[in-house]
């Protein structure tokens, strides 16, 4: 029987329950609302949420708390999430935590960029989302 999350509700050798209630996430959005939706949500479902509201502060946190995954939108004063994740693609210590942008540009917009995030392995979710599209996401990428 799996769980709203997608894992298995046996758990693996090693792994317990706890430990994947323990899964860590930062959302980075200037959209202080949304951002608290997404942390009260997630932290329902049993994860550890931190937000970062400011672009230009959002590398520094990541770098500091190491998430499981990063929510990151894409348009952000001062640096934007596709600036974030090319510093998290830099960094030997960032860059193979898994990254979901969210955003409310369209996909025409996001055409140009779409390339670079396919070869990283960057899926994109579209505002407005479902909370179930966003507990899917995380399930395919934890």
């Amino acid at each position: 029987m799996s769980d709203e999350r997608g894992t298995s509700g046996s758990p693996s050798a090693g792994d317990t329950g706890q430990e994947q209630a323990q899964k860590s996430i930062v959302v980075v959005d200037d959209d202080r609302q949304l951002a608290e939706l997404m942390r009260e949500f997630l932290t329902d479902e049993g994860y550890r949420v931190t937000i970062c509201a400011h672009g230009d502060q959002a590398f520094s946190v990541i770098r500091s708390l190491l998430p499981d995954l990063i929510i990151l939108d894409v348009r952000m004063a001062e640096i934007g999430g596709l600036g974030v994740l090319y510093l998290l693609s830099t960094d030997p210590q960032t860059r193979r935590i898994p990254v979901l942008m969210c955003t409310a540009v369209s996909a025409g917009e996001m055409q140009p960029w779409q390339d670079v995030l396919d070869e990283k392995g960057v899926p994109i979710l579209y505002k407005p989302f479902e909370l179930s599209q966003l507990t899917d996401h995380i399930a395919a990428m934890l």
